[in-house]
């Protein structure tokens, strides 16, 4: 028995795998869409209900009937009887000449009713522990979806089979519900769990430079530093560097923050405290960055010569530059971290009436 609840469980587990992967990019835009960051509880939470919803409806409904032929038999496949699983307990126990708890424990008919208890228990934890609700609702949840799984099994899956497969099953629903409630009680031991942030505490501030309008802006600048080094520079990597540095390190100390991407896509780098990037600051960020990055690809990477060195450079670039601050509120990266700097927004009206301003100043000190 435990045997083939193993191996439906595997099944689950794999389809999670599959399921998981095909909606990992719906899920991140989704998030953009309505948090501008991927809020890591939500995410964390939501996979685990996908998880936990697909190893429990395999191990509900699979293995499927191999001969369709030899489903209607005629047997009674609806039980209405409260616990009528008792009975079948104790008639099993009699049948064998047993008695006693070990002889309770170990019959099939208490296995099946533990197993419909803790099916529902991480559906209890979790509707308490990250959604908040209460007994009442844990109650009125749990008892629906088993409900609805028991009218599909009763159903022949809504009709797909001739027959039903699978007995529906009072105690089943009166098992779920129960153990949904005690998923509910068992809660707050439950410390991997996390409580599901508010819209308002999951959504990145207003005025937040998200990671994929600084991704964009970076690709602008490296087709730019590509450009260069293609019709220029011949293709020299050391030049190319040198571009990029220019372009990421002297042009924002020169025009107060403001890159090639941030001129396109409206955004500027300060420091943390929103006052003018020193030269030191930008240095260290784009060390730590993508110069820094581009210089080890195209200049240290072929002298050294060691793959998993490589691998690691990579992953640490990746991870930190755009992995990382996908999960935070500010969006900022390791690197900025380390150089106490942050991208913000550039207003476009602000901008043209300083410069108005800029070019009406003088006429009005001349007047005076």
């Amino acid at each position: 028995m435990m045997a083939s609840y193993w191996e439906t469980a595997r099944t689950g587990f794999l389809a999670f795998v599959g399921v998981g992967l095909l909606v990992l990019v719906p899920l991140v835009l989704l998030h953009y869409f309505r948090f501008r960051r991927v809020e890591p509880r939500r995410a964390f939470v939501l996979y685990g209900l996908l998880l936990y919803g697909l190893v429990a409806l395999a191990l509900i409904f699979l293995p499927f009937p191999s001969d369709v032929a030899k489903l209607c038999t005629g047997d009674q496949m609806l039980s209405t009887v409260p616990f009528q699983w008792v009975t079948d307990m104790n008639n099993n126990m009699a049948a064998y000449g047993r008695s006693g708890i070990l002889a309770m424990v170990q019959s099939q008919a208490f296995l099946q009713q533990l197993f419909n208890v803790v099916l529902f228990v991480p559906l209890g934890v979790v509707l308490r522990k990250a959604y908040g609700k209460g007994p009442l609702a844990v109650i009125a949840i749990g008892m629906g979806l088993s409900l609805a799984i028991e009218v599909v099994q009763y159903t022949g899956n809504l009709g797909f089979y001739p027959c039903p497969y699978r007995i529906a099953d009072v105690d089943d629903l009166i098992s779920n519900t129960f153990g949904g409630l005690l998923g509910w009680m068992m809660a707050p031991a439950a410390f991997v769990v996390p409580r599901v942030p508010s819209s308002d505490e999951a959504a990145a501030p207003s005025g937040t430079v998200t990671v994929p309008r600084r991704l964009i802006g970076l690709i602008s600048e490296l087709v730019f530093v590509i450009v260069i080094a293609k019709l220029v520079l011949h293709s020299d990597p050391l030049w190319a560097v040198c571009v990029l540095v220019a372009f990421r390190v002297v042009l924002p100390a020169a025009a107060n923050g403001m890159t090639i991407g941030g001129i396109l896509l409206h955004y500027r780098i300060r420091s943390l405290d929103g006052s003018r990037a020193n030269p030191a600051q930008l240095a260290l960020r784009e060390l730590l960055g993508l110069t820094g990055f581009v210089a080890y690809a195209t200049v240290l990477s072929p002298l050294i010569g060691i793959g998993w060195w490589d691998l690691l450079v990579v992953a640490l670039f990746v991870g930190g530059a755009f992995v990382f601050p996908v999960f935070r509120r500010d969006q900022r990266g390791w690197h900025e971290h380390a150089a106490r700097t942050r991208d913000v927004p550039v207003d476009r009206q602000s901008n043209s009436a300083s410069r108005e301003a800029a070019t009406e100043a003088p006429l009005d000190s001349t007047a005076r």
